[in-house]
């Protein structure tokens, strides 16, 4: 069709030159005549050309020419109909999308790549108080919760946020998409964390409430190990003795945990000395096993902010797992300085953990073998302690293991809580 019209647009400029050439011709003036053929047609060029200006700046209806011309306006009109039927469908896709990101439950706010706000639904407004004109706030601005800043600085949106603002519990988690945009996703979490509480405290009160009647009966089985009673009531006894200490040790390890998990977030850590804490650990630990030798690997002199019972409770129940499922063999404790922070690991020889277990091995009560589990004792809380202790400073438990090998249990204190 284009080539069409470039033959017709010559054809135009061959006939009227023709034409002024035959009248040239007529009066002994081919040239004159030539020149002047050559001239109407370049007028008449220059009018269509005026004409497709004219429309182009909406002053006018399109040209209409069978030439080059026509066939441009022609490719216009067509390009401009397509392009008003995909931005229709553009603007009906986003209008369907806005209104389905503004049915959610969850708040919604897109950030730019500098963390300022572009745009929010309902559920946003209502969960931190925004208004129409926050738009273009940096978020730093308007969530000004400690927690928060500290996450949304780190850049690492691997795993969700929970914090408190306004008496509400938010659980919130950042995602990046496009040119270095981000969607933050906020759900209020206030009524999940309410029951949360409740089963907290349920758990407290049983056990605080148990270990009365346990240190009573704690009390008579240790008076009725001093007498000369029967073979079998000993035997007996015993084990009455044994369980009655493991439980003991649950109702402890619940106590500890009940404290750990109603903690506030906004305690103030104090500094001490990892090396220290770890030395102490180790000498009160060294006897644990006859068979395994308890060793501390890397000279880093370092002290961490955080709180020092809580991360005694961590390597005290990282230490005695490893002593307790490690086998025979070395149990070394090791201290690594990095950018990143301090590393803190503790390896064993033993037989290793399972792969389908590592990921719920943190969970209450989950044990890996009941059978190991009733020879050696435990609470199957310990792991528990070790994650919610971890969490208050900053850190989590990663846990490599092989079957046959051993395993290595160890955490990452973030740089800015060592020094």
């Amino acid at each position: 069709m284009r080539q069409g019209a470039f033959q017709r647009e010559v054809l135009r400029i061959s006939v009227i030159s023709g034409l002024g050439l035959a009248a040239g011709l007529s009066v002994q003036e081919p040239v004159l005549g030539l020149l002047g053929g050559l001239a109407v047609s370049q007028v008449i060029s220059v009018r269509i050309a005026n004409s497709l200006y004219r429309w182009a700046h909406r002053k006018g209806d399109a040209p209409q020419d069978n030439g080059l011309v026509g066939y441009s306006a022609d490719r216009l009109v067509l390009r401009e109909k397509n392009l008003k039927a995909r931005l229709l469908k553009q603007a009906t896709q986003l209008q369907r999308y806005s209104q389905g990101i503004e049915s959610l439950q969850d708040g919604v706010i897109i950030l730019d790549q500098d963390g300022h706000i572009t745009t929010f639904n309902g559920a946003a407004v209502r969960m931190l108080r925004l208004r129409k004109d926050d738009a273009g706030q940096h978020i730093k601005n308007l969530i000004r919760a400690p927690q928060f800043v500290r996450f949304f600085d780190k850049g690492d949106y691997s795993e969700p946020l929970q914090f408190d603002i306004r008496m509400l519990s938010l659980q919130l988690q950042i995602t990046e998409f496009g040119l270095e945009q981000k969607v933050m996703l906020i759900r209020d979490i206030t009524e999940k964390k309410r029951v949360e509480t409740m089963r907290q405290n349920f758990f407290a009160d049983v056990s605080h409430e148990l270990r009365t009647p346990l240190t009573v009966i704690n009390g008579y089985l240790e008076m009725f190990s001093g007498m000369d009673i029967p073979a079998p009531l000993a035997r007996a006894l015993e084990q009455m003795n044994s369980q009655s200490t493991r439980m003991t040790g649950i109702v402890n390890d619940l106590i500890e945990l009940s404290k750990l998990e109603s903690a506030s977030s906004e305690r103030t850590g104090e500094w001490f000395s990892i090396n220290t804490l770890c030395h102490e650990i180790v000498d009160q630990l060294q006897s644990y096993r006859e068979n395994s030798h308890l060793r501390i690997k890397g000279n880093v002199k370092a002290e961490i902010n955080g709180f020092p019972q809580e991360m005694r409770s961590v390597l005290s129940n990282l230490i005695t797992n490893a002593l307790k499922y490690g086998g025979d063999g070395d149990v070394i404790i090791g201290l690594e300085s990095s950018l990143k922070g301090l590393t803190i690991s503790v390896k064993d020889n033993g037989p290793g953990i399972a792969p389908e277990h590592i990921n719920r091995i943190t969970e209450r009560f989950y044990r890996v073998d009941e059978s190991r589990e009733s020879e050696v004792g435990g609470s199957g809380l310990g792991l528990a302690i070790v994650k919610h202790a971890l969490d208050h400073h900053d850190a989590s438990l990663q846990i490599d293991s092989t079957e046959g090998v051993g395993s290595t249990f160890s955490f990452v204190i973030p740089a800015f809580r060592v020094r």
